[in-house]
């Protein structure tokens, strides 16, 4: 289901003081069509009394940017823009408003702001010659947790298929854009063997992977809203329908914290990036910028 709404601001507008440059988001869909089971904005806090399993489609999204571009660009004409950051931009809803190409273009041809997409689906393939364009300017993380397609079904049931995002990735890198991949979230005890990263990072390797970067699953609890099942309980009903043996380990691995400890964190950090050394895959993406939004994913 979708709603057209009109939004009062287009870009989350973050200014370094120190460099002048800006760091912002954009996201033209609220909700997304693929309702992955592990989503960090079904959480209270990002989405309110909000289902993510409706869209809502910032129907004058495109407008409102030219008007904060116009102020923007006088005062701080370089930075970073990231798309997508808390839904696919290139979700199914795409297909109909195009917001995202429309987004794309103007930013593209009228600024000079570097762009990070996140996605999982391959509707981005239509925007690849518009991208080649300027593919200086253009980074796209494509998010892929697992290379095993059993687990792509439980978790993330209405996305692209993993084959289909390999393919997507190569076949960008094969066009001069850098294309990497956002393992996001890793999932504890179900993705994060290294049977798992062993075949992922042997996948990514085939597909020209530009870099890799990676996050943690976390899981909230509501807050104000109790009737509404919380984004940790929703994901523990996974757990409960196809890895109950688990639940005792994901309870002592967060205990009343957002991530898993810091001990986990560290341990998985050293076998992921023995992997990207392994297969020689950049660790932590665009050169122009060290560090991109732990989100998503």
């Amino acid at each position: 289901m979708e709603n057209l709404i009109n939004c009062k601001t287009a870009l989350n507008v973050y200014i370094n003081r120190y460099t002048n440059e800006i760091e912002s988001s954009i996201n033209p869909y609220i909700g997304c069509y693929h309702r992955c089971n592990y989503c960090y904005v079904q959480a209270e806090k990002y989405s309110k009394n909000k289902s993510i399993d409706s869209v809502e489609v910032k129907i004058n999204i495109v407008d409102v940017l030219i008007k904060q571009l116009n102020n923007l660009l006088v005062k701080c004409p370089t930075g970073v823009i990231y798309l997508g950051t808390s839904s696919d931009p290139f979700q199914p809803a795409e297909k109909k408003y195009k917001l995202s190409h429309k987004i794309l273009s103007l930013l593209l041809e009228h600024t000079q702001y570097n762009i990070h997409i996140f996605t999982k689906s391959v509707l981005i393939l239509d925007e690849l010659e518009l991208i080649k364009k300027f593919n200086e300017r253009v980074k796209i993380s494509i998010t892929i947790i697992t290379a095993d397609k059993k687990l792509k079904d439980i978790f993330e049931p209405y996305s692209s298929s993993i084959e289909e995002r390999l393919a997507c990735m190569k076949e960008m890198n094969a066009n001069g854009v850098s294309c990497g991949c956002s393992i996001m979230p890793i999932l504890p005890y179900i993705t994060d063997s290294k049977e798992n990263f062993e075949k992922l990072f042997f996948e990514l390797k085939q597909s020209f992977c530009s870099y890799v970067w990676w996050g943690y699953l976390t899981l909230r609890e509501n807050i104000t809203n109790i009737d509404k099942i919380s984004q940790k309980e929703k994901f523990f009903s996974v757990l409960s329908q196809y890895f109950p043996s688990l639940i005792e380990k994901y309870e002592k691995l967060y205990k009343n914290r957002i991530s898993p400890t810091m001990s986990y964190q560290k341990f998985i950090d050293a076998r992921l990036k023995f992997f990207a050394k392994k297969y020689k895959i950049p660790y932590y993406g665009p050169k122009w910028k060290k560090q991109v939004y732990q989100q998503l994913f």
